[in-house]
């Protein structure tokens, strides 16, 4: 059966996850989790809910999915070390140099690829799979024929696909918004959320929310997903609470199961969600469905009635449903385009029917025939969980021998022999040293696997067989970590600095796929989105073939893989293929042989050696805000699609800074 897998932004979260019925869930750490703004999980919250779900056939996902400078390495190293000291299902990641130090150093903890990768073609999860990625998590921006065509090509590699929580506008990994205005990174896990703000459309002067997309809500895809085979179902929201979790999770394990989600819809909508649709999983491209949330970004609940008039704070106003004391009521006043929210706690002063009066704060004035919303329901409260869990232990493989009256014990940190009184016996005293010794009591330890040798023919007494495992047990909890930490090797060679990166741009597109010749040489570079890979793999091969002295730009996974198919040409890692440290660029040089080099990742103007190569440090260069298969054209300024040209250039401003808005295609590029 599929995998449900839900967020816990706290181990109290993962708990109430687990109980309603998740398949597993996935949470950061205190550091380098893409959600800083989340709890988050300390080393024993991480070990508690090691123990709680593999005592329940869970798993558990951990998100070490920020991209990483030299300077951080240490650190992240170390919290990999402890992590595969405690043990997990898998480790969600985006930067290439964490899953280099994985594969060498912590074999045994799985990789997963984040959707902060942006893979989204064929190419980039077999490029991942060669880099020994266990699963893929898909980028959102995907339709279920293009899901299908993934899945048909790579069957060896695990699926993972988003159901349900918050869209970004601009692809996961590739957008620069937050970073280009406030110098807060989506990288680093601090997105300030610029695509849920407003900006004004210079040529009609209107305020839009041109780019806050609805809420995924994939619930009639779901046995859609099954039946591609897709291997596992992600739910969005580490910030959003219990309320959320536990919502979310049993209107999805229903639909899994076959059982009326219905009943569980009211809870999903008011413990968070915005106006929602089903994203590009309904297909996109002219006439697609506008997936934009309109005039209001926030949080919506359920729209439950109308305001029909107001004396002094005194609201009458009619409703499907029955208004309680503190459930938490809004309503969407117009203002320049926008709506403005205004929430309160409801105060009902009587009620007759489905006409009821409100008490409202002070001030508040609300017109007749405003929409009334629900947001929260008073009744419904997630019950707090105790934490109070034991932690997970750290399996020892021991060999148990017997020989004569002597019993020794032997694992890969200490060996011991101890005397016993063996008795002789018709039975065999192995079933009796199994169950005594896979026991482990208060310890931080359990021995397992064990292989017993001897003991046929004897009895031993079980007090004994216990004394001498706490003992044993004992002496493994008193032996120091011996903790492998950090090295900065790589092997560097010699390699010329690239261009200036505003010089490679074709036009407003941050890549180029023409060509531009600089210093006896013709830069070409793919797009780090392409849903026709085939197409522009082959405009490539093309144009390389035909100019003089080709070295290409790879700005997505995927496209090492073109490079591995033909190197007959030279290559350079580009913007959007993040070096962010020594790590990725180690990588990305053993994948492919003629690298030439590669520009340092774009948020940083430092690095530290060693580096396999000399990174090109890029300078007064300015990346676009977003890159996003929504169209500004039809879903911000509500264009018809039959008019269109398929190309056209729009300018927006906000705060006294203008961008420009080119629409490709069916593709917007911000900056």
């Amino acid at each position: 059966m599929i995998e449900l897998a839900l967020p816990a932004g706290t181990i109290e979260e993962a708990l109430v996850a687990l109980g309603a019925g998740a398949d597993a869930v996935y949470f950061g750490m205190k550091e380098f989790s893409a959600r800083k703004g989340a709890g988050n999980f300390s080393l024993e919250d991480l070990s508690k809910i090691r123990r709680f779900s593999e005592d329940r056939n869970r798993k558990i996902y951990v998100t070490v999915n920020t991209l990483i400078d030299d300077t951080a390495l240490p650190a992240a190293y170390s919290l990999l070390g402890d992590i595969a000291e405690i043990g997990a299902d898998g480790i969600i990641t985006q930067d290439l140099g964490i899953a280099e130090i994985i594969r060498r150093d912590f074999p045994t903890l799985p990789l997963h690829g984040s959707t902060q990768m942006a893979v989204h073609t064929i190419s980039g999860v077999k490029e991942m799979q060669a880099l020994g990625f266990e699963r893929a998590v898909l980028s959102r921006e995907l339709t279920l024929d293009e899901i299908r065509k993934i899945r048909k090509a790579c069957p060896d590699i695990e699926l993972k696909v988003f159901i349900h929580g918050a869209m970004c506008y601009g692809f996961s990994g590739l957008c620069m918004a937050s970073h280009e205005i406030t110098g807060r990174s989506a990288n680093e896990g601090e997105c300030a959320q610029i695509c849920r703000t407003w900006f004004q459309d210079e040529e009609s002067g209107k305020k839009l929310y041109p780019f806050s997309l609805k809420d995924l809500d994939a619930g009639l895809y779901v046995k859609k997903l099954e039946e591609i085979g897709i291997d596992s179902l992600k739910v969005e929201g580490r910030l959003k609470g219990p309320e959320y979790v536990d919502a979310v999770t049993r209107y999805y394990r229903a639909i899994i199961d076959g059982e009326d989600e219905g009943k569980y819809r009211k809870a999903v909508a008011l413990s968070f969600q915005r106006a929602h649709s089903a994203g590009y999983l309904e297909g996109s491209g002219p006439g697609h469905s506008n997936m934009l949330t309109g005039s209001y970004t926030g949080h919506r609940g359920i729209r439950i009635g109308t305001v029909l008039d107001q004396r002094g704070r005194k609201v009458l106003v009619e409703s499907n449903v029955r208004i309680k004391d503190r459930d938490g009521l809004m309503v969407l006043i117009p203002k320049e385009g926008l709506a403005v929210p205004y929430k309160f706690s409801a105060k009902v002063l009587s009620s007759e029917g489905m006409r009821s009066i409100l008490l409202v704060g002070d001030g508040a004035t609300l017109s007749s025939g405003l929409d009334l919303w629900m947001i929260s329901d008073s009744s419904m409260n997630a019950r707090k969980l105790s934490t109070d869990i034991p932690k997970a232990r750290k399996s020892i493989s021991a060999e148990i021998k017997v020989i004569g009256n002597t019993l020794t014990i032997e694992t890969p940190h200490l060996s011991r022999t101890y005397e016993v009184c063996a008795e002789n016996s018709g039975k065999s005293a192995a079933d009796a040293i199994l169950k005594a010794f896979t026991a482990s009591g208060e310890s931080n330890h359990v021995l397992s696997p064990i292989k017993v040798e001897g003991g046929d023919g004897i009895y031993i007494n079980p007090k004994k067989l216990k004394e001498i495992r706490r003992g044993f047990l004992a002496l493994l909890d008193s032996i120091p970590e011996q903790r492998k930490e950090y090295e900065a090797t790589a092997a560097e060679r010699k390699t010329e600095p690239l261009p200036d990166r505003r010089l490679l741009d074709d036009g407003i597109k941050p890549w180029n796929m023409k060509g531009v010749m600089i210093d006896g040489r013709t830069y070409l570079s793919f797009p780090p989105v392409k849903f026709d890979e085939e197409k522009i793999y082959s405009d490539m091969l093309n144009t390389a073939n035909r100019v003089q002295n080709p070295i290409i730009g790879l700005n997505n996974i995927g496209d090492v893989e073109f490079a591995k198919e033909h190197p007959e040409f030279q290559y350079f890692a580009d913007i959007y293929l993040y070096l962010s440290n020594r790590e990725s660029a180690e990588l990305i040089a053993k994948e492919i042989p003629s690298l030439a080099g590669g520009y340092l990742w774009v948020e940083r103007k430092s690095y530290t050696e060693p580096w396999p190569f000399t990174p090109t440090v890029v300078k007064d260069y300015t990346m676009p805000l977003f890159i996003s298969r929504s169209c500004y054209r039809h879903d911000a300024l509500g264009l018809s699609c039959n008019e269109c040209r398929r190309h056209s250039i729009h300018r927006i401003r906000q705060n006294e800074r203008r961008y420009t808005v080119t629409v490709d295609g069916c593709m917007t590029i911000v900056r």
